[in-house]
Parts: structure tokens; sequence; C-alpha cells
């Protein structure tokens, strides 16, 4: 078959003309590859054009200004940029450096890292977390970003990955590129230029939520659960010596069975220290009682001062000032807050947080095994799913993310070897440890292949349990 590109005599159609005058191809998946290549030969031509329009306008804005683009040209450029993420010659000289590091004194080669990290973290700041849905739109959008970018998958990998067709992959990867290229347009365009000087009075409470929001979500990223009994113990050491001067004592009381929730120990930290430092200030000569209980499928945290007559009576634009960082600690926790109040004044916060959901895949064809594993697991708090076949073990790794995969080496049809090296080998599943149980007496070589761990049947329910801890299950 023959493709013939045809366009108007503009520099970018005739310019691309000149790159692909005729194409020849003879199956479907080259002519998705040759227009792929059109698409980015489009885009370098373009970005081409676009550089001496944003040099010229440089040193027009006041001083702190970025050129001034449109938005439609800086999506083409931020798509541009995302398909060389990993070329950092070519992005010593992209157009994108214009914006994203404005700064001509700044060497190139330095200029294409710091635009290629800039792109990566966005990457990063669009993880939903945990708590997201599977295949829901964010979830789709940060693993289509994920794989293609981050991993260099194909776009038909990408495309069989969220079990999409090709066409509809390259409609969400669109959609994508706007979402992260809007969210550049607004840091990097939109708001140096209010800053240096259209409105510069208005954005200093949104600037200070934004880096609050970044640093945080950081945080976020570094770990996915905590224990509320550690880390309560840690903030109160760290605020022993003021709790000393405003004669104050502590009383914690969280028992050691309570589950871990489902938000990252720095941010629990944070949150904690937030809530008590607001008490700390306003109460003196009395008790902080930390509690927590299991409510309505939520891990409900109390921290009460004891008499609340103890608190000293503040302003409500006070109360709310404060609280409008502890509100911020609790929505990107996942978190619910709300402060006690007692005679007008607020004498404590109750903070809900989820539980993890921590999930055990049991991979085993003997059905009596799949029971034992359910009957050990279901009462410390894990989800268990459940596979007596290959490829229901790999949709379901696949669909739900388990924590652990338990898996067993003598199955029929395909046996736990080869499903352990599929497992391992598949980008959405490859994260996910797999211990291996089995009669056999092959722990080394199962090691040496792959697997996290190694448990040898008859298996009990404190060596299970150890064996999870030890992967990092909480």
């Amino acid at each position: 078959m023959i493709i013939v590109l045809q366009g108007s005599a503009g520099s970018v159609h005739s310019r691309t003309h000149r790159i692909c005058d005729i194409l020849i191809i003879e199956h479907f998946e080259t002519v998705v590859n040759a227009m792929q290549m059109t698409f980015c030969a489009i885009l370098r031509v373009y970005a081409f054009d676009a550089r001496p329009c944003c040099t010229a306008v440089k040193a027009a804005p006041p001083e702190g200004a970025v050129p001034m683009l449109s938005q439609p040209d800086f999506v083409l450029q931020v798509a541009d940029a995302y398909e060389h993420l990993h070329d950092l010659v070519y992005l010593r000289t992209h157009p994108l450096t214009e914006v994203l590091t404005p700064s001509p004194s700044e060497p190139l080669k330095k200029q294409a890292r710091r635009i290629h990290q800039i792109l990566l973290d966005l990457i990063s700041e669009l993880d939903p977390g945990q708590q997201a849905r599977a295949f829901s739109v964010e979830w789709r959008r940060h693993r289509l970003m994920q794989l293609r970018y981050v991993d260099s998958s194909s776009a038909q990998a990408v495309a069989d990955q969220l079990s999409v067709s090709l066409r509809h992959y390259y409609r969400l990867q669109e959609a994508a590129i706007a979402d992260v290229a809007g969210i550049l347009w607004h840091r990097y365009v939109v708001r140096p230029v209010e800053v240096a000087g259209e409105h510069p009075q208005e954005t200093g409470e949104e600037d200070r939520l934004a880096l609050f929001r970044s640093e945080a979500t950081r945080m976020a990223q570094a770990d996915r659960y905590a224990h509320l009994r550690e880390v309560a113990e840690g903030v109160v050491t760290v605020l022993k010596n003021v709790l000393l001067r405003h004669n104050l004592d502590v009383r914690l009381e969280l028992s050691e069975g309570l589950p871990a929730v489902s938000v990252g120990r720095s941010l629990l930290r944070q949150a904690l220290l937030a809530t008590l430092g607001y008490l700390i200030e306003r109460a003196r000569d009395a008790t902080l009682r930390v509690s927590a209980e299991t409510q309505e499928a939520m891990v409900l945290l109390i921290v009460a001062v004891e008499p609340p007559a103890a608190v000293r009576g503040t302003s409500g634009e006070e109360v709310t000032q404060h609280l409008s960082t502890v509100a911020e600690f609790a929505l990107l926790s996942g978190a619910q807050i709300s402060p006690i109040r007692v005679e007008g004044r607020v004498a404590g916060f109750a903070l809900r947080f989820p539980p993890v959901e921590r999930t055990v895949l049991v991979v085993d064809d003997n059905e009596d095994m799949l029971q034992l594993f359910t009957r050990y697991l279901t009462p410390h708090n894990y989800q268990v799913l459940i596979a007596s076949k290959a490829q229901d073990a790999i949709e379901k790794a696949a669909q739900f993310q388990p924590s652990v995969i338990t898996l067993d080496l003598m199955m029929p049809q395909q046996d736990g070897w080869d499903l352990l090296q599929v497992l391992l080998n598949r980008p959405d599943t490859r994260q996910i440890p797999i211990m291996v149980c089995s009669v056999l007496q092959q722990r080394e070589l199962a090691l040496s292949m792959g697997a996290a761990a190694f448990l040898e049947k008859p298996i009990t329910e404190g060596v299970l349990l150890t064996a999870l801890k030890a992967l990092g299950t909480p």
C-alpha cells in the first residue's frame, strides 16, 4: 500500500513533505509506526519554527516572567519532550528550555537534565495512590504515562496492559498529555507572569498551598502505610521538652492489634505533629489523650485534651487558619478530620484513616490449601484472593495488584516455575513479591529465579505471618 502525504505550502507541511513524501508500507503495524514517525517529525519542525518566536519575546515581559506562547503550541512541545524523554542530547536544544529552565547562563547539559527530571516528577505526581480504583480515569492516566515514557513500552504494549484498542490508547495518550501540559502551563507560564506583576498579592496563599501539596505528595510516594502506635510514640518523644514546659502529660491508648492505616508514615507523623502542636499551644496543666479504634471500616484516631477546660478559647479565624494546614494533611492522606468542640472551644481532633487493604493472592491447585491459607490470613485483616489456574492468577495479579503472591510449584497445565517467570516479566506484575510455597525442597533454585521468599510445606499460621511481615506487608 502507498500513502502519499500532501499539504499546503506552509513551512511545517512543506518541510515535513520533504522528509517523507511517499511511504511504502506493507503491514498495518508499519503504518502505525510510520504515522508516529511523521507526527514526531511534525513536532520537531513545529518546535523549530516556534523557537525564534520564543526567543524574540524573551526580553519583553517583566523580569522573572517566561516567554509568552499559545497553549496549543505548548501542548505540542510537551508531547515532543516526552517522546524524547530519555534523549538528553535532544532535550538540550528543546523549546521547553525557554519555559522550564529560563536561565541562559546554565549549561545546556544541565538544562536537559532539569527538563528530564521535571517531566519524570510530574508523572509521579499523577499517581492517584492505593485508594484509586483500578482502571479509573486517574489510574489509567498515570499507568499510561508510566508505561509509555518511564518504562519506554511500545504503544501496543501499553494498550495491551490497559486492555484497550490501539485507537483508544492514542485517545487516552492525547488526553493524558493535555492534562500534564495543563499542569506545566499553569505552573511555569501562567503563575510566573502573575508573580511578575499582574496579581502579586493574590498568589501568596496559592503558592504556599501548591508548595505544601508538592512536598506532601513526595512524602506520600515514599511509603504507603503506617502503624499508629509506632508513629505516635515517635512524635511524643520529639515533643517531650515542649510537653514538660507546658506541664502536659500524654496518655497513649493504642493497642498493638490495630490495623495499619493506608497513610504514609511521614504524612501521618506530620498530621500528628500538627494536631498535637495546636493543642499544646493552647493547653496547660492537662493530659493529652491519644486513642484509636476500628469503626465502620475506618480507623478512628482521637487526639483530645482532658479536661477540656484546660484549653484556652480561640477566635474562629485563628481556628480556621490553623485547621487549613491540618485539613490539607488529612486530604492528602485520604483521611477525614473534624474538630472536637466543647463549650465553643476546640479541645481535640477526630481523624479517620482508611485501613490498609492487605491483599494476598494464593495460587494453588489444591482446594484444601486455598481454604487453609484463607483461614490463616482473614483474622489478621488480610484480603485473600485465590486462583487455582495459571491464567486466572495472571489476570487477578494484574487487576488487583496484591501485596504478595503465594505460589505453589506443582500445578497442572502450566506449572509454578513457568508462572513465576511470567509474573516476573510482565510490567504490571513484576513488582509484586512472590513467595513460593511447595513440598519440593527447591529453596535456592526458587530464590535464584526471582522468588522473594520460599516456604516449605506444610506451613503453619505463624510461619506464614512471619514470612509476610518480612516481605514488608504491614
